[in-house]
């Protein structure tokens, strides 16, 4: 498969990173849409390290596309700060020494028990 960017008329192959990965979730968001559409409700969004490579204004892109949509949605990152714009909006966990604890006002709360 060749993906292009139709605006541009160049191949993702010589795109930037973060231009690479926002046509990636462009197409990943265009068929949770086609999915929710079709079935009635929006499927579950999983997606690792999404904010890794964006710049700001990419990163907010997506996080209004994801809020808009109104699927339950996974973003994982080892960057809280990448996050910050969803502050009062999601709910923020944190993983660490094999606990998992719910972040309030960007401070761990107490370990949740799985």
């Amino acid at each position: 498969m060749m993906v292009m960017h139709a605006d541009q008329g160049l191949a993702a192959r010589s795109m930037s990173t973060g231009e690479q990965k926002m046509l990636l979730l462009s197409i990943v968001l265009g068929a949770a849409r086609l999915q929710a559409e079709k079935r009635g409700f929006t499927p579950v969004l999983l997606l690792d390290e999404v904010s890794a490579h964006l710049d700001e204004n990419y990163r907010r892109a997506l996080y209004e596309e994801v809020t808009a949509l109104g699927a339950q949605a996974w973003l994982t990152g080892t960057d809280a700060g990448l996050f910050a714009a969803l502050e009062g909006i999601a709910r923020m966990f944190e993983v660490a020494d094999g606990n998992v604890h719910e972040m309030t006002s960007g401070v761990p709360a107490s370990p949740i028990s799985l």
